[in-house]
């Protein structure tokens, strides 16, 4: 059954499917399942949504954003610029906006010293896996004991 969700909530899951949705239709660099197949993950999405609602399939749909960010680490400023004028025209959330919000999660991250959901877990790991990371050594080394204990607790 789904659960209603807060308006607050439900700002954010739009804002964050449209950047999705337009990352999968007009910027994925490799696209491998049609638009029309049930499992391109646009339509994984929408049926995950008909089941379960937009409360339940937020955490995830975060998750995926992040997974999407990781994989721009590596882009030029180019390429980057050109996705968020794209982004921008499609009235989705560019890449430096995300990346901005993302850089305050973390920072939140640090100053509380654990991870409370599966989604800090995954940007926190994807962190300390990052093996060009510029992050402080201290700072990875409290990623990895947040990354740790969370992993714990999760068994």
């Amino acid at each position: 059954m789904a659960r209603s969700v807060s308006a607050e909530k439900q700002r954010e899951y739009d804002q964050l499917k449209r950047f999705f949705v337009h990352w999968q239709t007009h910027l994925t660099p490799h696209r491998v399942l049609g638009l029309e197949h049930p499992h391109n993950p646009i339509n994984v999405l929408a049926a995950y949504e008909r089941q379960l609602g937009v409360s339940r399939v937020l955490p995830g749909l975060k998750q995926a954003v992040n997974d999407i960010l990781e994989d721009f680490e590596d882009f030029s400023p180019q390429e980057i610029a050109a996705a968020d004028a794209s982004l921008a025209r499609a009235g989705a959330p560019t890449m430096s906006q995300l990346w901005q919000g993302r850089s305050r999660h973390y920072k939140a991250i640090l100053r509380r010293g654990r991870l409370r959901n599966d989604t800090e877990y995954y940007l926190a790991s994807s962190i300390v896996c990052d093996t060009a990371s510029q992050v402080p050594p201290d700072e990875l080394d409290l990623l990895d004991r947040m990354v740790a204990n969370y992993a714990l607790q999760r068994t």
